[in-house]
């Protein structure tokens, strides 16, 4: 291999590293069922929710910046697109399913999150 194949292959690896998007701990649902879940530049925080099995979960999403694809939020499931105004919290109801998990993404489906179904 060339050095410049090589310099080439190093700074795609660097690349691709630094846009990996950081994993966050899966958060519990909160107290009373409600979530605050953050649109940020780096898309929907925290992305991953556990909850029981059939729990009704609200999931409060706030957006927090203007330049963002996740300007609505689509759940698996649930026909309507919640769109999400810069700065006010919108609530969305949900039931969580037995077992599994339950998705959500921005419409572009770039920002991606779910309920994740945990055993009590």
């Amino acid at each position: 291999m060339t050095s410049t194949h090589m310099r080439v292959t190093l700074i795609a690896m660097l690349l691709a590293a630094s846009c990996k998007q950081q994993a966050q701990p899966a958060r519990q649902s909160g107290a009373g069922g409600v979530t605050e879940i953050a649109v940020t530049e780096k898309g929907f925080e925290p992305d991953r929710i556990q909850t029981a099995p059939g729990q009704q979960v609200t999931l409060r999403f706030t957006r927090k910046v203007a330049p963002t694809c996740a300007d609505a939020v689509e759940v698996q499931g649930d026909p309507v697109r919640h769109m999400l105004p810069l700065n006010a919290p919108v609530d969305v109801k949900v039931t969580a399913p037995q077992s599994g998990q339950l998705a959500f993404a921005c419409p572009m489906n770039m920002y991606r999150g779910a309920i994740v179904v945990v055993a009590q």
